[in-house]
């Protein structure tokens, strides 16, 4: 495997982890707001999708 692979590997991983992470986040701020979980991520989605737009 080249170096360029591997590091290519190695940051899909990591954005395999901050997917599943920013997950739990959602599914935490629903359970404790008595939220539903649908709701919370489509809200992050919209708002993720602004804050990418700004930069």
């Amino acid at each position: 495997m080249s170096d360029e692979s591997k590091l290519y590997k190695e940051a899909m991983e990591r954005i395999d982890e901050l997917v599943e992470e920013v997950m739990q986040t959602c599914e935490e701020v629903a359970d404790e707001n008595h939220y539903e979980r649908v709701w919370v991520l489509e809200k992050f989605r919209d708002r993720f999708n602004q804050a990418k737009r700004k930069q």
